[in-house]
């Protein structure tokens, strides 16, 4: 089966975290420490990557920056800061995983098509070459997309990385991408200009319409959207048609990241939260 690491997004890192991933499977009486930032992209970075290390039964212990690291085995270093190179040190043993802008496809014209390689993204490759068979590694899976989600290209253009992940996700069957009626139990205050009992009636009758009707209805509901700055065309697009779900999720994925992102901010110890977060990832692969 086809990996994320193999997809063209990333070309460019996949040496670097093949050559970590082996390291990491030939030693493996040797501790790897995590680092990340006190994000909600680092805490699913690190979830992604401490699932496949529990899948492994390898020791591994957790930081958040700032914070430093005496290293005497494998240090994984998540950084989210500025766009560079995904580097693996191999004398000292380090792992840097840095967001990226990519090479994602040709457009019909030939010209490249860029996009930004998130760590989450990253990470979540070195969880695929660590654990591709895990339990927990396998739950986390759909969450590759979140980095992508979660940063401002979104708001601004067609995001093809985000996109070719999404369509991968769906292909291997770990996620169904469904439109906005057809979610279980999706966050309506992510939304407040729309309203949730014309949703709660469009959802009712949606499975009673032809799909010329249902284009028309889903329009129509999200018409008062396009007079606003934000969310940009992409993300109602995707807020429409392609929501991200996972076969035993209720919550689509955008959901669940709204509502961690409204619990993050209503946080009072955000380094408790962002732990018991990665902790909540790791252990049921979603938050609900």
């Amino acid at each position: 089966m086809t990996r994320l690491i193999e997809l063209e997004p990333f070309s460019a890192s996949s040496e670097s975290i093949r050559n970590a991933a082996r390291h990491i499977l030939d030693n493996p009486s040797q501790s790897v420490t995590l680092r990340a930032p006190l994000t909600i992209s680092g805490c699913i970075a690190l979830s992604m990557i401490e699932s496949a290390l529990i899948d492994l039964g390898r020791p591994y212990s957790r930081r958040f920056s700032p914070s430093s690291v005496e290293n005497s085995g494998t240090l994984i270093d998540i950084l989210d800061t500025h766009d560079a190179d995904i580097i693996w040190n191999s004398e000292e043993a380090i792992l840097s995983l840095n967001p990226t802008i990519v090479h994602a496809l040709d457009g019909h014209k030939g010209d490249g098509r860029h996009g930004r390689l998130s760590p989450v993204a990253t990470a979540a490759s070195l969880m695929e070459e660590l654990s591709p068979d895990g339990v927990r590694s396998i739950r986390l899976l759909p969450f590759s997309i979140a980095g992508n989600w979660l940063h401002d290209a979104m708001d601004q253009t067609y995001d093809p990385v985000f996109t070719i992940i999404r369509d991968y996700l769906q292909h291997i069957g770990r996620i169904n991408v469904v439109p906005l009626p057809k979610v279980p139990d999706p966050s309506v205050e992510m939304l407040p200009e729309l309203d949730p009992f014309l949703l709660e009636g469009l959802t009712l009758g949606w499975n009673k319409m032809d799909i010329e009707d249902q284009a028309r209805s889903l329009s129509t509901y999200f018409l008062p959207l396009l007079s606003s700055e934000r969310p940009s065309t992409p993300r109602i697009e995707e807020l429409g048609w392609h929501r991200i779900l996972a076969p035993d999720w209720s919550r689509d994925l955008a959901s669940q990241l709204h509502d961690l992102s409204n619990d993050w901010n209503r946080s009072d110890e955000v380094r408790l939260f962002a732990s018991r977060t990665v902790d909540k990832l790791v252990r049921t692969g979603r938050y609900e």
